[in-house]
């Protein structure tokens, strides 16, 4: 590592030290719970936080305190952005009024904004759950990091803060193939280490692009890649492995939370960060526990944000909780989907995994895709192909093995598939209101 990276590392922490360790205390505190998470003081700890929460919000945020005599978790109603965008005021706790809050906003992927605020104890934890896990993927403070997301007047870091953090900015909306061979050109002539995150439909992009050229390795001292939002395919992380040399990773997080979940190296499943949220699963149409295995809404407790506690917050997502995760022995996360609102159905009704457009993967000649469910049996799969693709016929075969030989499917070729206002590529669209 070169001299200015190792400073900006020493210096971050010698911060901390004069800070009173607060940042290290906290990333110690999340090894302890996590790799421990059996241990009768790792469940002390987790029960003792839960309890606070809903002491402190029962008794000074006013949704919760309408509620009446609630005691345990279950006894709160499941929340989402809608509740929370209509009745904004009454989830902020009145022990906050005049402090200091942090403004954290999302579009996600209906183009609906979403605020919500954090106070400084949550902005610390959200600070050693980025260390904690990025560590776990192979990332170190100092190393470059190359993030590509959607930049904005909220997010967008200035010159001098983006050269502290050692952060090279790149839009997600500058993936055409000039502007993917100048990233190259920048990440492989900085000899440093670095990691790079990102949205999982951009790394496919410039996987496609370095398919397309026949790329060799390409030598850029990567140290770790990380998707964010959305899942990694695991043909793209084969790739991955292959151009940049690490394998890729998913990491499952939010903006009004942080981190959920994250894989680690030599292991697909998501790990859950049970020292910062309650995480329950429940069935797409009821607020029963969904069965081990079986498909539900990702519900979570924020354990840290006092100043808007969110208490059986529905992200509207989609995951399967399986147990006994090898790492630590806690429940975990097999798989993590799209929203509800994005499933997909085969012609006979029945719910099927989203993950069958990265089927699409293997035909080298397409640069993006997307697929439309119309109505129970009509079906559009959108294409942006290089100019010598042939293959529709074999897609529109394999993709009726999965959702019914009397499946129509359509295929569209389009120029591209534009981007959400997050900066996300919405590769799945359920068009049905009600199956």
């Amino acid at each position: 590592m070169s001299v200015i990276n190792t400073l900006r590392r020493q210096s971050f922490w010698a911060l901390d030290f004069l800070k009173g360790s607060q940042i290290t205390k906290r990333v110690n505190d999340l090894a302890f719970i996590l790799e421990n998470y059996q241990d009768p003081k790792s469940v002390n700890l987790r029960t003792f936080r839960l309890e606070n929460l809903i002491k402190h919000a029962t008794e000074t945020v006013p949704f919760y305190m309408a509620l009446g005599d609630v005691r345990a978790l279950s006894d709160f109603p499941i929340i989402n952005k809608n509740l929370i965008r209509d009745n904004f005021d009454t989830f902020r706790s009145s022990e906050f009024n005049g402090a200091t809050l942090f403004s954290k906003y999302t579009s996600g992927s209906t183009g609906t904004p979403f605020r919500i605020y954090h106070d400084k104890n949550k902005k610390l934890q959200n600070t050693a759950d980025t260390l904690y896990f990025a560590r776990k993927a192979g990332f170190e403070l100092g190393h470059k990091l190359v993030y590509l997301r959607h930049w904005d007047q909220y997010n967008r870091k200035n010159k001098l803060a983006a050269f502290v953090q050692n952060i090279l900015m790149h839009s997600v909306a500058d993936l055409k193939d000039q502007q993917i061979a100048s990233l190259i050109q920048k990440i492989t002539a900085d000899k440093s280490p670095k990691a790079m995150l990102s949205y999982a439909s951009a790394l496919t992009t410039i996987c496609n692009y370095l398919t397309k050229i026949g790329s060799k390795p390409i030598d850029a001292n990567m140290r770790s890649i990380m998707a964010m939002s959305e899942y990694l395919s695991p043909d793209i992380k084969e790739q991955l492995r292959y151009y940049f040399g690490v394998e890729g990773l998913s990491r499952y997080s939010n903006v009004e939370n942080g981190i959920i979940a994250q894989q680690f190296p030599g292991s697909p499943i998501f790990h859950i960060n049970w020292a910062s949220y309650k995480v329950e699963i429940l069935e797409l149409n009821s607020d029963k526990p969904a069965a081990i295995g079986k498909p539900g809404r990702i519900v979570i407790t924020d354990l840290f944000n006092y100043s808007m506690p969110l208490i059986r917050y529905d992200t509207g997502d989609i995951g399967y909780l399986k147990n006994d995760d090898p790492f630590n022995g806690a429940p975990y996360l097999k798989h993590v989907e799209g929203r509800k609102m994005d499933m997909i159905y085969n012609t006979k009704g029945e719910l099927i995994t989203s993950y069958i457009t990265y089927h699409l993967l293997k035909y080298d000649k397409i640069k993006q895709f997307q697929l439309i469910q119309e109505d129970h049996k009509t079906y559009i799969i959108k294409l942006n192909v290089y100019d010598d693709f042939d293959q529709q016929n074999y897609i529109i075969d394999e993709f009726k093995t999965h959702l019914g030989e009397d499946a129509n499917i359509k295929v569209i070729y389009v120029n591209d598939i534009p981007l959400l206002h997050s900066g996300k590529r919405k590769l799945v669209i359920n068009k049905v209101n009600s199956m």
